[in-house]
């Protein structure tokens, strides 16, 4: 969004739409999350100090959000409150249309929660956080198994995502190609024809840790939705792991993942099925970052990606505790 509008015109419309005086943006306010889910976004201040998260959507993906702000809101209302929700408009809109000249566009705002930045890598010592992120995915599996509902049930096969990538991978870079190629044949040998079969569950499809906003013992929010659905039962554990040992692999035997691990063993939300593919997943699931990694054309990332699957194929058997 070009920094010479006057963001004036936006907060008067802003605060015409929600019925909350907007005073100004706090650009000096970080936001968790990525960035890219959104054209534009930024922290906005009310006349009362109250904080909120005003975030501009591309009309491509305006069904999508509303049927994600629609999920959480089910979420919060059954007993999740450690999401954030899309505050409704006047006409109890979650996303609404803004006619503010070169602010024209779709808006949604929900409220800031304010987090405490991680101590990166030594977070992963803190067994802490293990226990929290367990209790979060322990509490969502049971909702959704009290209530016999996926609140966004759209389904997704990693298997078909890794062949697609692979497939593309090795017709536009066949050098990449190679190196990863291990990789896909164990996926293939070992892991895609127990995929379809096993127990699947509503699932965030982005969970790691920076997508979590801490508090000094606690969760206090889990943000970026935009993967959630329909997924073998195990994924967003897969997903941790993967992304905590992506950081440090020490950290896959580590506090975090240690008490995560054990929390989730004596839930016993999980079935032996779904703990024994819980190593093929992760390393499933890696192809979804070596995809990101393609994206950017980040070569440094692509070959640690890389060495990283070696090291989760080399030692599958291990750091599953």
């Amino acid at each position: 969004m070009p920094t010479e509008l006057n963001p004036q015109d936006l907060l008067v419309a802003v605060s015409h739409r929600w019925g909350i005086e907007m005073t100004r943006l706090r650009s000096d306010l970080s936001l968790a999350g990525s960035p890219e889910r959104t054209a534009w976004r930024s922290v906005v201040e009310a006349g009362d100090n109250r904080l909120f998260i005003l975030e501009k959507i591309p009309s491509q993906v305006y069904s999508r959000k509303r049927r994600i702000a629609a999920t959480l809101q089910w979420l919060s209302e059954n007993g999740l409150h450690q999401i954030v929700t899309c505050l409704p408009d006047v006409d109890n809109e979650t996303i609404t249309l803004i006619n503010a000249g070169m602010w024209h566009g779709l808006w949604q705002l929900s409220p800031y929660v304010a987090g405490i930045n991680l101590d990166r890598p030594a977070y992963a010592l803190d067994d802490w956080r293990g226990e929290a992120a367990a209790e979060f995915l322990i509490h969502l599996d049971n909702i959704c198994k009290k209530h016999h509902a996926e609140p966004y049930n759209e389904s997704f096969s990693i298997a078909v995502y890794c062949r697609t990538l692979f497939s593309t991978l090795t017709d536009r870079h066949p050098d990449i190609a190679a190196a990863f190629r291990p990789f896909m044949d164990h996926l293939e040998a070992h892991f895609f024809p127990i995929h379809d079969p096993l127990p699947m569950g509503f699932c965030h499809g982005d969970f790691h840790p920076l997508n979590i906003i801490w508090g000094q013992q606690d969760i206090r929010a889990v943000i970026d939705w935009e993967f959630c659905g329909s997924k073998p039962d195990i994924y967003d554990l897969a997903n941790l792991l993967g992304c905590l040992g992506m950081e440090d692999p020490r950290s896959l035997t580590g506090a975090f993942s240690g008490r995560l691990i054990h929390c989730l063993r004596k839930a016993n939300i999980f079935c032996d099925a779904s703990w024994n593919a819980l190593p093929d997943l992760t390393i499933a699931i890696r192809f979804a970052w070596l995809s990101e990694w393609l994206r950017k054309n980040d070569r440094p990332m692509i070959g640690l990606e890389a060495d990283y699957m070696a090291l989760l194929l080399k030692h599958r058997s291990k750091w599953i505790h």
